[in-house]
């Protein structure tokens, strides 16, 4: 039962950050905003298929590094 209240945890504040992380509607304008945003999302889903919640927030980090550095 711990383990998926913990999975359940986990995907719900994965929601909520995503959800969170969108940009508004003044933000909307920047493709690099876009590009960090997409990055982050991207990047959180990946880290948590392959390492769990720890995963999620790495892949999340790494995701938007490279989202932000994105040239086109």
């Amino acid at each position: 039962m711990l383990k998926t209240r913990t999975m359940l945890t986990t995907a719900i504040a994965l929601l909520l950050a995503t959800s969170l992380a969108m940009p508004t509607v003044a933000d909307a304008q920047s493709k690099r905003t876009k590009n960090t945003v997409k990055g982050a999302t991207v990047g959180a889903g990946v880290g948590y298929l392959v390492g769990g919640s720890d995963g999620a927030k790495a892949g999340a980090v790494v995701g938007a590094i490279a989202g932000y550095r994105k040239k086109k």
